[in-house]
């Protein structure tokens, strides 16, 4: 606990310097990493790992970010940014307020590929002059540039890339949550402007004079550029990363063929130095994950941390919506400056389902893109338009913080379940069955013998044990007469030194799912019935042993069927996958959990996993995923008939 509290000390303190403006988040982050390594006594090694691991923990989220930045300044260097600017405003008119919503779109479009603060003065070089002249008041204008950059970077899969890095969501599961917050977005916009247009009767007069003569208009198939990437990613679930080089070759080649190398080249090097912040910061943040993962680390957190993170809907709200200005000034929400630390350690925890994190986070992104006063767009936009930058922060924290809060409302309708809630009675032993043990054998006598001590041994125990010669497995737990079922397993050979017997005793739950084993082995002269029945005494001191070694767990085994403990263990499926003699890859499958209940069942044959034909992971990279507790999405046969098993919330 002390360990933990000073973790959080050093985290209101790196907050603390960051508000002040003392301390850089490019600095603040990396030092909270090292500084927690330290006060956890992590050690040299420990602090090698944040170092050496967390440094490269996000290297393909910077690098999209790197190839996302090129092709936002592809966009701009061959005209096509500045072209979906012209078609909006001439769709608008001469109606100011329309046009601002037209030119918001478009800026919205963009932004759904484009990075960086050389993208917000280039787009915002275009679009702040077309709405002031019209007649837009400079501080709408201001402040629905921002509302627009922000309804566009819901959708950014550069951002999207480092949620599923982050926090191990395919891009499948954000989806939903992305359009329900894109919907709150558009409305907070729509009802903005309204309320905007009449509160406000004064008109801008001020314009700049154009340097350059304005391009000629690039072909109209170029306009899907920005789009491109979005598209490829979602629908043709093709690499982020590529997906924005292929998007980058399309924008030159269907704008100015001749001079592809020369314009690609160029925006690289302008992407890099665009982006070189946020690829900075992303080392820092890659250090505080791999801090938060060091198992002292999370031993020292859990105590603090788990008793404040909010485990009801009522309490998300509150937290994620309510609460979101916390994001502001560098605060303890904002997932870009040392609040990712908590996001990371709530995540490294498991104390919510990880799409619900990443929810919070994409909801609180809203306030801090549009109103942090500390964001460079927001001093830039502020300085370009000649309005205060608290200003925009009074103009847009009502609206954004009633997005976020609405926006985690409706989150807390389309999480799943929690896998104990949605699986119910099957997943669990019923309250009769609290403390008895069924006992059972393999079939054979040795087996059936050593059973019969384990029956005698464990009578006036604490645990109640009944003959129970079933298949534990062929069932959930709903009508089972146990809550843990041991079986007795034995084999003999001969040899030229006498009978080596072996007599094991293997433990599961009441569904049948494996706890553990152990086994004994003797050389005697002549098997006999007091041999087996003194080596099943025996294997049965090894499971008193592992009892007395995990008591929570075997609390919880032997109490409700479950060797399980919420909020300590890994999260879980209940399922593993196996290779058999016919090469097929199937799953086995506890009846009543979370696999279960999704649709899953034993002997069913895999084909793919997350879309992709499971030999092309490998057998190993495979049969792991079934321990990762991610929600991957299955192609199974079963019989003659195909199905797709999409995995809910696992048990935490």
């Amino acid at each position: 606990m002390i360990a933990g509290l000073a973790i959080v000390a050093a985290f209101a303190a790196c907050a603390a310097l960051m508000i002040a403006r003392v301390l850089p988040a490019l600095l603040a982050v990396p030092l909270l990493a090292l500084l927690m390594g330290v006060i956890a006594g992590s050690g040299t090694s420990g602090l090698v790992t944040i170092v050496t691991e967390g440094s490269v923990a996000l290297a393909a989220v910077y690098a999209t970010v790197i190839f996302g930045a090129m092709l936002g300044r592809v966009t701009m260097e061959t005209g096509i940014a500045e072209t979906i600017v012209n078609y909006a405003a001439e769709f608008g008119g001469d109606r100011p307020m329309l046009l601002a919503l037209v030119l918001c779109g478009a800026v919205a479009l963009l932004f759904t590929s484009l990075t960086g603060l050389g993208a917000i003065i280039m787009i915002g070089s275009i679009v702040l002059p077309i709405m002031m002249t019209t007649g837009v008041p400079r501080t709408t204008a201001a402040t629905l540039f921002l509302l627009a950059f922000a309804l566009g970077f819901i959708f950014n899969i550069a951002q999207w890339t480092f949620y599923t890095k982050l926090f191990g969501v395919e891009q499948g599961a954000m989806q939903g949550f992305a359009a329900v917050l894109c919907v709150i977005q558009i409305a907070a916009i729509a009802v903005f402007a309204v309320v905007r247009s009449r509160v406000t009767r004064d008109y801008a007069t001020w314009a700049v004079a154009a340097e350059e003569p304005p391009r000629p208009k690039v072909p109209v198939w170029a306009l899907l550029t920005p789009v491109l990437p979005l598209g490829l990613y979602v629908f043709a679930h093709v690499n982020a990363l590529v997906a924005f080089v292929l998007s980058s070759l399309y924008g030159v080649v269907a704008t100015q063929p001749r001079r592809s190398v020369k314009i690609l080249v160029a925006s690289a090097i302008r992407g890099v130095e665009d982006v070189a912040p946020a690829v900075l910061l992303m080392l820092g943040i890659g250090m505080l994950l791999a801090a938060a993962k060091l198992p002292a680390v999370q031993a020292a957190l859990s105590a603090v941390v788990e008793p404040l993170a909010p485990h009801s809907p009522l309490a998300y709200v509150i937290t994620f919506g309510v609460l979101s200005p916390l994001a502001l000034y560098r605060g303890p929400l904002n997932p870009f400056g040392v609040g990712i630390g908590v996001y990371a350690v709530l995540a490294t925890l498991h104390v919510m389902p990880p799409v619900a994190l990443v929810a919070a986070v994409m909801a609180v992104v809203q306030v801090q893109n549009v109103c942090d006063p500390t964001n460079t767009q927001n001093v830039w936009v502020a300085n370009y338009t000649g309005v205060r930058v608290d200003q925009i922060l009074r103009l847009t924290l009502p609206y954004q913080t009633a997005v976020a809060t609405f926006a985690c409302v409706a989150f807390t309708l389309m999480i799943p379940a929690s896998a104990a809630e949605v699986a119910g009675a099957g997943l669990y032993a019923p309250a009769a069955a609290a403390n008895v043990v069924g006992v059972g054998s393999d079939g054979s006598a040795a087996a059936a013998v050593a059973a019969l001590a384990v029956r005698r041994d464990l009578n006036g125990t604490t645990l109640r044990p009944v003959a129970a010669q079933d298949d534990a497995i062929s069932s959930d737990c709903s009508r089972k007469p146990y809550a843990a079922y041991v079986r007795l397993a034995a084999d003999s050979a001969q040899t030229v030194r006498g009978t080596i017997v072996d007599v094991g005793i293997e433990l599961l739950d009441c569904a049948g799912w494996h706890v553990d084993q152990w086994w004994e082995q003797r050389i005697v002269p002549r098997l006999d019935n007091a041999t087996l029945q003194q080596m099943g005494s025996a294997a049965l001191g090894r499971m008193w042993t592992w009892s007395y070694m995990n008591p929570d767990l075997a609390q919880a085994l032997f109490n409700r069927g479950l060797a399980f403990i919420p909020g300590r263990s890994a999260p879980a499926y209940f399922y593993t996958l196996f290779k058999t003699d016919d090469g097929n890859m199937r799953a086995w499958v506890r009846p009543g959990g979370p696999a279960y209940v999704a649709g899953m069942r034993t002997n069913d044959i895999v084909w793919r996993i997350d879309g992709k034909w499971w030999w092309e992971y490998g057998t190993y990279q495979s049969q792991i995923k079934a321990y990762d507790g991610r929600p991957h999405i299955f192609a199974l046969a079963r019989g003659r008939r195909d199905l797709t098993v999409t995995l809910g919330e696992p048990l935490r």
